[in-house]
């Protein structure tokens, strides 16, 4: 069967994915272990399997193993998802209103103007609304379009990177509006340091970074100086996004639980935003690259069942990539197979010699019967792939 949630909230889950197809007795015994007495499965995604061999009573001389329920199954209709295709110019206009919006938003703060939170409120509304449709449309915005002032789309990259992980790990949408609220606001204090610090190409001095390091606190203090009608964990999110577990953060030197979890959220999306980027003084990294930093990070700065849990969220190959196929064929990743993070939705688009196919082939790696024994050799940087990635993604906007 699979499982499409078994009713408890991301920080309290078996599992790194919210959902799963089980084939195993262990897997439920790990449910039932874990006190999870009833789960909702999606039966359109389950698939004809001999029924499991009948679980072994528990013996009654070990009390941890004395359990004597599975879980419920109760049937519920999953949240509908459309294709790639169908979200993409939906995504692309969210992304475009939500990036004026960035704009506005930083131009109120230079100026001491009252910052319009209904019309932020809003764009994260569509945010949400449209990774719940599709998870990947947006990410794949991030790595495909090209903007020259990363002031205003870091934010905006943060909140689509920190909304679609919270759905992976199966936030609310009240959480991930909050969450979505709290990323596009998490950088404000920026605009209070100064220009010749902020854009310095070369590495800062000791007192240009404790100037630097300042912004989070100061990010805070602008939600708070205006009384906006906010959650308290929306200023937390901003206060707290560069705090880690083992005490290295700041501003308030946090550890472990101390960190508010949405805070996390925000501080893995914006160390990956900020590696990826092309910025004054360094060129972006590859994801796969950025990932291997943040997974380095794991235990030290970050809890690593969140790492785990955001590399399932972004995916090893993101949407936009270039990769190389075993064969020497060039395909850029159209999808994230969440079950399977090495084998994505692919659409080749060049022979081995790199001739340009007239007419592209999605094809679904994970499964057998698609991939004719296609495998992911490398990941392709945009300098070298001799083409767009974005002209593969050539849906019509609405």
């Amino acid at each position: 069967m699979f499982v499409a949630d078994v009713g408890r909230t991301w920080l309290n889950h078996p599992w790194k994915t919210k959902s799963r197809l089980l084939t195993e007795r262990s897997e439920i015994d790990e449910l039932i272990q874990f006190g999870i007495e009833e789960v909702y499965i999606d039966t359109a995604k389950s698939v004809k399997k001999p029924r499991l061999e009948p679980r072994p009573k528990p013996s009654l001389a070990d009390p941890k193993n004395a359990i004597n329920k599975a879980p419920t199954v109760v049937h519920k209709s999953v949240e509908p998802i459309v294709s790639m295709e169908s979200e993409f110019p939906k995504a692309a206009k969210a992304y475009g209103r939500a990036l004026d919006t960035s704009k506005a938003l930083v131009a109120a703060c230079r100026m001491n103007k009252r910052i319009e939170v209904s019309e932020v409120q809003e764009n994260v509304d569509e945010l949400v609304e449209s990774v719940s449709r599709n998870r990947d449309a947006l990410t794949a915005l991030i790595k495909l379009r090209h903007f020259d002032d990363y002031t205003y789309t870091h934010s905006l990259n943060v909140s689509v990177l920190s909304i679609s992980a919270g759905k992976t790990l199966g936030l609310t949408d009240a959480e991930l509006k909050i969450l979505g609220l709290g990323t596009m606001f998490h950088d404000l204090g920026k605009i209070r340091i100064p220009d010749n610090i902020l854009n310095k190409p070369g590495k800062l001095t000791d007192d240009e970074f404790a100037i630097m390091r300042n912004h989070a606190a100061l990010s805070a203090e602008i939600l708070t100086e205006q009384h906006l009608n906010v959650s308290d964990q929306v200023i937390k999110v901003a206060r707290f996004h560069h705090e880690r577990i083992d005490g290295s953060g700041y501003p308030d030197h946090l550890q472990g639980e101390q960190i508010p979890p949405l805070a996390t959220i925000c501080g893995l999306s914006d160390v990956y935003d900020a590696l990826t980027s092309d910025r004054v003084y360094h060129k972006g990294m590859l994801p796969h690259d950025a990932l291997k930093f943040i997974y380095s990070l794991r235990g030290t700065h970050f809890q690593p069942d969140w790492v785990d849990r955001f590399v399932q969220s972004v995916g090893i190959y993101p949407p936009g990539s270039v990769v190389e196929l075993n064969t020497g064929h060039l395909a850029v990743v159209m999808e994230v197979i969440n079950r399977s993070l090495l084998t994505p939705l692919i659409k080749v688009v060049s022979d081995p010699n790199g001739q340009l196919y007239s007419r592209t082939k999605l094809v679904d790696l994970s499964k057998p019967a698609e991939n004719q024994g296609w495998t992911i050799n490398r990941v392709v940087p945009p300098s070298e792939a001799g083409f767009d990635p974005a002209s593969f993604y050539n849906f019509a906007a609405e």
